[in-house]
């Protein structure tokens, strides 16, 4: 049977802690639900050689489930994230997407975010929220369509370049009015440390 979710994570080596720590989280919610049928768990692990655009685009490759969702391995989810999706999947099976409010602590602090079809690009400071963004991975989007939709092969910014790419294709959202994303953003390494060097 086809699952309802996939959740892919990208990871890399030296971040085994963190992917451990947001898989639990994972795990956990399954178990709840009563085991994995309904949700798929996928992860590519490597050590920077490829850009984070080729590595996004091979997950949504290998995704199975009506819908797909990316979440980063240093980031993390709401503890009823997962029960809270697959109902509005349930309700929604058609949906292009679902989107949500996102808690982002930056070096600590709070920021809001809202992610939603009603915006027509990203921008900080607006419709009161520190970010507001268009629908990207970090949402849950139906697997066919996050396919037809090619990343850039880069190494930053492909999150904003995907979302521009795929918003003519989102024309309709479920949107769960709560924090469901958590990212953390903690600056521990240089520009090239953190996103990896470009190969000849």
């Amino acid at each position: 049977m086809q699952p309802l979710l996939t959740i892919l994570i990208p990871t890399v080596v030296g971040r085994e802690a963190e992917f451990d720590k947001l898989k639990g989280n994972i795990d956990l919610q399954c178990a709840i639900l009563g085991g994995y049928d309904e949700v798929e768990i996928l992860s590519l692990k490597d050590n920077k050689e490829i850009t984070i655009g080729e590595k996004r685009e091979r997950l949504y490759s290998m995704a199975n489930g009506l819908f797909s969702w990316m979440i980063d391995d240093d980031d993390s989810i709401a503890p009823d994230a997962i029960q809270t999706i697959l109902a509005v999947i349930k309700d929604n099976p058609n949906i292009p997407c679902i989107t949500f409010r996102e808690n982002c602590m930056m070096n600590g602090e709070y920021k809001s975010s809202n992610h939603s079809i009603k915006y027509e690009k990203w921008a900080d400071n607006f419709d009161g929220y520190d970010y507001v963004r268009c629908p990207f991975y970090k949402d849950v989007i139906r697997t066919d369509i996050a396919k037809s939709v090619p990343f850039e092969y880069v190494r930053y910014n492909e999150d904003e370049k995907f979302s521009m790419a795929i918003k003519p294709l989102l024309t309709d959202e479920a949107h769960i009015d709560r924090e469901i994303y958590f990212y953390i953003y903690e600056p521990k390494e240089t520009h090239q440390q953190r996103y990896g060097y470009d190969r000849d």
